[in-house]
């Protein structure tokens, strides 16, 4: 043959040219040296690992005139006609093409032969989990006790799809991928060899594409030659794989560890629109973030893809200070959209959604949030001042008694000079209408009038928040009786005691926030929720009091700010009425609604 294709020609000849599986070499040798080689071996791993090479090394040992020898001398009649693949004492099998029991028999009666020119007979069945059932059976016995000139090495890619029977009768050696430093380094030995000038970067392309196979690196440096020449660049791998070069991803990436959306979502679709495919890009940008992390982990192996980012440092200046975490986060979404891509179409969707997740909270998106979450504490702070306005307010009123007027110039004047009180602020116009409320009345009879109009929109309440599907909070208060509201603007809710769970429910704070916020909208001012048990409100004097006195330390000294929802027909029995005659005495003169009032 006038060309031998580089994986064949580089094939390791000695135990010394094997990389990457010492443990096995080693033990292989140490057999041959010893004189204690069994009779069968199997080896299993990945494809492209050197299962094959060893098992011709080691009948190479076996038959070598010095032998058996761990260092056959490759030059003798029997080392070259094994490198050569002519030896009649070496017979390799494919096991996916002679898979039957008559391939098995013809086996055992050859076996009976004696080796031709070497010391030993060896078998080399490659692939041998596709043989059949009947073929394993047939084999057993041989295997178990062959002729003592005769060795078997078992080859698979599967052994657990080889029987236990099997198995149990051989020395098992476990091969392994090469790491990329191995693949890479392998590859400059033999670019060396064949005077190639190949670029470093795509000699790495080269090892990460082939996923730790040394017989497909070789294969594509073979390609690459034929495709291009002596001169080999990582654009030229890159074109000939149909793979996104290391620059490419490096800046993709770089734009996402930096939030920079658009710019990502742009080079991203010039990539997918040059031809690129999308699910080894994910791959590819992974396998980058992994180096990464690698590297910031100091595992050695990975240092050159840190000391490139460093150099790259103006080119790729937010991955290259990315933190660890943000690392983690990202390799986890790319990882995310590879696993959607076979259940979503176009195939890029994934990607494309993965690049705006990975772009999302840093940093815009955070500056966004903190801006929310800072407008959410200042919102949370103005309702308290209010609050604590109300409360000085109606503090200074007990305690002075004045008018309206003056109330609020005490207020201000309490407050300092600016400050104005939400109440003194915003009153409604006499006709309560085309004004927003924004305040909580400041007397028991407009407190009256305003429960009043929320009675006549209780229904829209359950209304709207059966539309925002919150039907349990509305199953929750349907159960409840609206009383009044309370001195503080407070709306009490009353429950039966059967209806404990309701109450409990209603007060968890989910639902309580749910049920202020529909309540505010229709009352048009802030709206707070108390609730309380039947038995806990002494409806003989109108006040709110419960077991452990929760509206205040002291009973009331004034009439309660509390209305019932329901006028009664009669105000002969009102209990608010015989409790304000027994604190101020007098006789009733006339009785007059308020909301009657011109």
């Amino acid at each position: 043959m006038s060309y031998l294709s580089l994986y064949r020609k580089y094939r390791p000849q000695r135990f010394e040219d094997v990389v990457g599986q010492e443990p096995v070499v080693r033990t292989l040798q140490n057999a041959l040296r010893r004189g204690r080689v069994a009779h069968a071996y199997m080896f299993s791993g990945p494809r492209g690992t050197g299962k094959t090479s060893l098992a011709r090394l080691l009948a190479k040992g076996l038959n070598c005139r010095q032998g058996p020898t761990p260092e056959p001398c490759n030059v003798c009649s029997n080392c070259r006609l094994i490198s050569d693949g002519y030896s009649m004492d070496v017979v390799e099998i494919d096991g996916a093409s002679n898979r039957g029991i008559d391939e098995i028999r013809d086996l055992r009666e050859n076996v009976k032969f004696a080796p031709t020119e070497g010391g030993y007979k060896v078998y080399i069945i490659d692939e041998v989990h596709m043989l059949t059932t009947d073929a394993f059976n047939a084999l057993l016995k041989t295997l178990e006790e062959p002729p003592e000139y005769v060795v078997f090495v078992l080859a698979t890619t599967e052994p657990h799809k080889v029987p236990k029977t099997i198995a149990s009768r051989c020395q098992h050696f476990q091969f392994h991928n090469f790491t990329t430093e191995q693949v890479v380094m392998r590859l400059q030995q033999v670019a060396a060899a064949e005077g190639l000038d190949v670029e470093p970067a795509a000699l790495s392309l080269i090892a990460r594409h082939a996923a730790g196979g040394m017989r497909d690196a070789l294969a594509i440096l073979d390609q690459a030659v034929s495709f291009q020449g002596n001169r080999i660049e990582e654009r030229h791998i890159a074109e000939l794989l149909g793979v996104v070069p290391e620059e490419q991803i490096g800046k993709l990436l770089n734009h996402i560890a930096g939030g920079e959306r658009l710019a990502a979502l742009t080079l991203l679709q010039e990539i997918i629109g040059g031809g690129a495919d999308v699910q080894q890009l994910t791959k590819d940008c992974i396998s980058f973030l992994r180096e990464l992390m690698l590297a910031r982990t100091g595992k050695i192996g990975a240092a050159q893809q840190q000391a490139a980012l460093d150099a790259a440092g103006g080119q790729w200046p937010n991955l290259s200070s990315l933190p660890m975490e943000r690392i983690l986060g990202l390799i986890d979404v790319l990882a995310g959209a590879l696993a959607d891509m076979r259940w979503v179409s176009p195939i890029w969707l994934p990607l494309e959604m993965a690049v705006i997740r990975g772009c999302g909270e840093y940093p815009q998106e955070a500056a966004r949030q903190a801006a929310v979450i800072q407008e959410t504490v200042i919102s949370e702070l103005r309702e308290r001042i209010q609050r604590l306005e109300k409360l000085m307010a109606s503090l200074l009123a007990a305690q002075g008694v004045p008018g309206e007027g003056e109330k609020a110039d005490v207020l201000v004047d309490a407050l300092g000079d600016g400050v104005k009180p939400k109440a003194a602020e915003q009153q409604p116009t006499s006709s309560g209408k085309g004004t927003q409320r924004t305040a909580i009345p400041s007397s028991a009879a407009d407190r009256a009038v305003e429960f009043q109009d929320l009675l006549a929109r209780w229904g829209e309440i359950a209304e709207r928040l059966r539309q925002e599907r919150q039907a349990p909070v509305e199953a929750f208060l349907r159960e409840s009786k609206p009383l009044g509201f309370d001195e503080d603007g407070r709306l009490v809710l009353v429950f039966p005691r059967v209806k404990e769970f309701h109450k409990v429910s209603l007060e968890q704070p989910r639902n309580k926030e749910v049920l202020q916020r529909v309540l505010s909208h229709i009352a048009e001012r802030p709206v707070e929720v108390v609730c309380y048990f039947e038995d806990e409100i002494d409806q003989t004097n109108g006040f709110v009091q419960t077991a452990g006195n929760a509206l205040g330390e002291e009973q009331p000294s004034k009439g309660s700010d509390v209305i019932a929802p329901e006028r009664p027909a009669s105000d002969a029995g009102n209990p608010a009425l015989e409790a304000a005659l027994r604190i101020f005495g007098g006789t009733v003169q006339e009785v007059r609604c308020e909301a009657e009032r011109g």
